[in-house]
């Protein structure tokens, strides 16, 4: 049977794509014998985990649930997890129809969607232990991928014919600790995926892998979209794209073998900050890059609060992107131009509602913002080469689904 590998680079632009090809030489051969849409639509908000749950559902954020990176329970903002995840996922779909699904290091997805399963080496960021007095509940949807054994043996076998055996804890240094282990964890994951999917150490190859890359999106988000260690996040995620190929290549799976490339969201410049807690003393707010979301007390607070934000050049949005439920007590606003919502520092910016941002890159921005679009790349037996130049959120999961054979019943289209 022939196989899928669906592979998310995090936070790689339409526009990096378009200005840097040279930079990305095996997405470029992917795109010349496949499919290539050159701007895939952004999820609103255009942040981490509303794009990865919607890359794998094919449903928007009102649907699916996660409507940023951070959501509102009722009484607090907190990071959103794999439990609130909505709908079934791909893995989910693919394993229900009995197929042997590999999920390796990628977010929102539940362990036991998964033959195999690696929890995302990034998963601990997501706990809010050092920012409460306790746990809170929803924590242990992170802690539970990150606790998971895979039962499979594959991750084991792995490891005897020499590959790493896991990833490094990310979150016991320095944030030079922090960024090895991230290089780090993101090679193993695709190490990981191109020895499974060309056969060679464990078995047969799964029918479908879901993995990503993180560095890109870290890098810029420091260095900023143009700066050199930036081209070098993105060449390096390409690189590992370029891994797999080549296994699939010696293996003598390249033909039996189909890929899928896409992000989750685009990047760019960070002009400006607004300051939440000083644009909202005492309100409850949450930061999702230039979108702002405050829980309010019913409409009369909302429009008050709007009131007060459009002062600040700020607008509201029509909130059709939150699910119902959510749309009486959480407010949405977004800020206009390359500017996004930030915490205060304690220094010099006491008091002030706007300064410098904290990140060189970001993303996130007013809902059609060129710089959030990203890209999409599918190419393996019977994906024609064609290039489109615009392609739906939806779409991706649609295609991945018809790639398998499975049948699919959501809003988008297979672009295959």
């Amino acid at each position: 049977m022939d196989s899928l590998i669906v592979i998310m680079l995090d936070g790689i632009a339409a526009d990096h794509l378009a200005r840097h090809g040279a930079r990305t030489p095996h997405l470029h051969a992917l795109a010349e014998r496949g499919l290539r849409v050159d701007r895939l639509a952004a999820d609103v908000p255009a942040t981490s985990l509303p794009g990865r749950t919607s890359i794998l559902t094919g449903v928007s954020t009102d649907v699916h649930g996660i409507y940023g990176n951070v959501i509102w329970d009722g009484a607090r903002f907190r990071y959103a997890n794999p439990d609130d995840v909505r709908v079934p996922t791909l893995p989910a779909h693919a394993l229900a129809a009995g197929l042997d699904v590999a999920v390796l290091g990628y977010g929102m997805v539940r362990p036991e969607d998964a033959t195999t399963f690696h929890h995302a080496w990034w998963a601990n960021e997501m706990l809010q232990r050092a920012r409460d007095a306790a746990p809170i509940p929803a924590d242990e949807g992170w802690l539970r991928t990150s606790r998971h054994v895979d039962g499979s043996g594959r991750i084991a076998a792995l490891a005897a014919a020499g590959l790493p055996d896991g990833v490094p804890d990310a979150y016991a240094g320095d944030r030079m600790h922090y960024l090895m282990s991230e290089v780090t964890g993101d090679q193993t994951m695709l190490q990981w995926s191109a020895a499974l999917a060309s056969g060679a150490l464990a078995g047969a190859p799964p029918d479908l892998i879901v993995t990503e890359v993180l560095t890109p999106d870290s890098l810029q988000h420091v260095a900023g979209f143009e700066h050199p260690f930036a081209h070098w996040a993105v060449s390096y995620a390409d690189a590992l794209v370029g891994e797999v190929v080549r296994a699939l290549d010696r293996a003598g799976r390249l033909g039996r073998t189909s890929i899928v490339v896409t992000s989750d969201h685009g990047h760019g410049p960070v002009e400006r900050a607004l300051y939440a807690d000083a644009l909202l003393p005492g309100a409850t707010t949450s930061c999702e890059g230039g979108v702002l979301y405050v829980a309010v007390d019913g409409p009369t607070e909302a429009r008050r609060i709007e009131s007060h934000l459009a002062e600040h050049g700020v607008a509201r949005l029509p909130g059709d992107h939150l699910p119902p439920e959510r749309r009486h007590d959480v407010a949405a606003f977004v800020a206009g131009g390359a500017t996004a919502f930030e915490a205060s520092a304690p220094s010099e910016r006491a008091g002030a509602t706007e300064g410098p941002s904290r990140y060189a890159s970001g993303h996130g921005f007013a809902p059609g913002t060129p710089s959030d679009e990203r890209f999409l790349i599918a190419a393996g037996p019977g994906i024609a080469q064609r290039t489109l130049e615009r392609a739906a959120s939806a779409d991706v999961a649609a295609t991945a689904a018809a790639l398998l054979g499975l049948a699919w019943d959501g809003p988008g289209r297979s672009l295959t």
